[in-house]
């Protein structure tokens, strides 16, 4: 009989926080550019040899996952790689700690089985996620709400920019940008979807850490 591993127990190296050309925040180039894309999966497969399994996480969407997955399966790229797994991270609305009086905002991270498809996280789960704001108290029709989509996220950045005065919007970001930070989701909500729908139980591992 033949076995993969002939020598016992071997370390590998899993990095399961990996960003792509598809993040909203990212410092590879233009996502649409085809040469950004291979010299990003040209870096990945000059990895050192002992990573072999490999997080891809592009915040709250699986573009960039399912995009890695296809040149790997179909196009016989990252070859060096083991597992490439789905991960979608979320900043939510608790708090932790107390330092002299400063809270830290919480992220969560998601990794899913890659026993999940991209077409299931995202009918089961990312297509399911809602968020609504009141963009300026004390003032009427001042609110936003929709289904969290890249379209649904520059909404809410020019709705948020449209309450500020225009002296200051020199300090913000793009639309899709300033939606993209300023989104909170519940994170007992988020549980709830996840532990609450047939098609996800079992089949993720939760993580958290504070931003800094």
């Amino acid at each position: 009989m033949d076995y993969k591993y002939s020598k016992g127990s071997e370390w590998r190296k899993w990095d399961l926080h990996v960003h792509t050309p598809y993040s909203i925040e990212q410092h590879y180039g233009p996502s649409a550019d085809d040469e950004v894309w291979e010299k990003y999966i040209t870096d990945l497969e000059n990895l050192p040899e002992d990573f072999k399994v490999l997080g891809i996480n592009d915040y709250m969407f699986i573009d960039g996952y399912e995009r890695l997955l296809s040149e790997k399966t179909n196009n016989g790229r990252l070859s060096n790689i083991d597992l490439l797994l789905p991960v979608v991270e979320f900043r939510v609305s608790m708090f932790a700690g107390v330092n002299f009086g400063q809270f830290k905002r919480i992220n969560l991270h998601v990794i899913f089985s890659d026993d999940l498809s991209p077409a299931v996280i995202k009918s089961q789960f990312l297509n399911t996620l809602q968020q609504s704001y009141k963009l300026a108290p004390g003032t009427e029709g001042a609110t936003w709400s929709g289904v969290v989509t890249m379209d649904s996220l520059v909404d809410l950045g020019a709705s948020i920019k449209s309450n500020v005065p225009p002296e200051q919007l020199v300090n913000y970001g793009s639309d899709l940008l300033e939606g993209f930070r300023n989104l909170n989701l519940d994170e007992d909500a988020l549980i709830g979807k996840l532990e609450g729908n047939s098609f996800l139980k079992g089949k993720y591992y939760m993580e958290i850490d504070s931003l800094k």
